[in-house]
C-alpha cells in the first residue's frame, strides 16, 4: 500500500498560501541537506528552503534523517528571535506546536514529544510522524522539520515511525502543509516574543507534560521522574524540582 496522488513543491502554489510575504520560500529538486544550506551562508529572517529530496539529512545530534523523494515534506528556515537567546529552547518546541495545531485539525490524534517530535498516539498507526531541528546560527536560528506525509509502511525509516497516509488523512498536499505550519509558525512566535509564559499552550498539545519518562543525557546520565511542566526557558521540568535542558526523552507507560 503507497501513498497516492502526490502532489509537487511548488513554488507558485506556495507564494499564493503565503500572500503576507513574511516567508520567502525557495524549492529545489534535491540537495545534501536543508539545513546545512541555510547554515552555510547568511540567510534573511523569513527565508525557507525545502526539497523534493535530502541525500544527507540529519536530525536531532547529527544522526541520519532518510526518506523516499517526495514522500515527504523536508524543509529549514532561518529566524531572527526578538527575546534573549537564554530563551531559544522555545523555539524548537513552538515548532513543534505550529505542526501539531495544523495537523489536529485533519485529523486531531497528534500531539509532541519534549523536545523535538510529533507523535501520533492512539490511532491506526502509531509512531513518531515529524522531527525538529534547531541549531543556532549567527544572530538568529535555523529550524529543520521533516514530516512524514505519504510513506507507505516499508517506506518509513524506523519501525517506530508513522506517517499521515498510515492515519488516513485525506490532506496529502504538503505544500498545503508547509504554508500552514510557517503561518502558525509566525504567528505563534510573534505571540511568545509578547508572553512571559508559553507553558499552559505547550502542555495543551504535548503527551511528555502529564507523564512519567526516563531521560538519557548526552555524557549517558539517565534521569526519571513525573514530568509536571514547562520551565521559563522550554526546558522540561520534572518532580523533585529537576530542570532537563537536553536530552533523549522515553515515555514509560504502565
Amino acid at each position: 500500500m503507497t501513498g497516492e496522488n502526490i502532489s509537487l513543491l511548488d513554488v507558485k502554489k506556495l507564494a499564493y498560501l503565503l500572500v503576507d510575504g513574511y516567508w520567502q520560500v525557495s524549492v529545489v529538486d534535491e540537495i545534501d541537506s536543508t539545513q546545512n544550506y541555510l547554515k552555510s551562508r547568511e540567510p534573511l529572517h523569513g527565508e525557507v528552503i525545502t526539497a523534493e529530496f535530502q541525500s544527507a539529512g540529519r536530525g536531532r545530534l547529527d544522526r541520519s534523517f532518510e526518506a523516499t523523494k517526495s514522500r515527504s515534506l523536508l524543509f529549514s528556515f532561518y529566524i531572527e528571535p526578538k527575546r534573549d537567546r537564554s530563551e531559544w529552547g522555545w523555539i524548537p518546541l513552538i515548532a513543534g506546536m505550529s505542526i501539531v495545531h495544523v495537523l489536529n485539525r485533519q485529523k486531531n490524534i497528534f500531539s509532541t514529544k519534549w523536545p523535538n517530535d510529533v507523535l501520533v498516539l492512539d490511532s491506526i498507526s502509531n509512531g513518531k510522524v515529524a522531527g525538529v531541528l534547531a541549531e543556532t546560527h549567527g544572530n538568529g536560528i535555523v529550524v529543520g522539520i521533516g514530516l512524514n506525509v505519504s510513506m507507505s509502511s516499508n517506506e518509513l525509516p524506523v519501525p517506530t515511525a508513522s506517517s499521515l497516509f498510515l492515519n488516513e488523512l485525506t490532506e496529502l498536499d504538503r505544500n498545503y502543509y508547509l504554508a500552514h505550519i510557517l503561518k502558525e509558525f509566525s504567528a505563534l512566535l510573534s505571540d511568545w516574543e509578547q508572553s512571559s509564559n508559553f507553558g499552559e499552550l505547550y502542555t495543551r498539545s504535548s503527551s511528555t507534560v502529564g507523564s512519567t519518562v526516563e531521560v538519557h543525557g548526552i555524557e549517558g546520565q539517565i534521569e526519571k521522574g513525573k514530568v509536571t511542566g514547562i520551565g521559563l526557558s522550554g526546558e522540561l521540568l520534572l518532580e523533585g524540582d529537576r530542570h532537563i535542558y537536553s536530552g533523549d526523552v522515553f515515555h514509560l507507560y504502565t
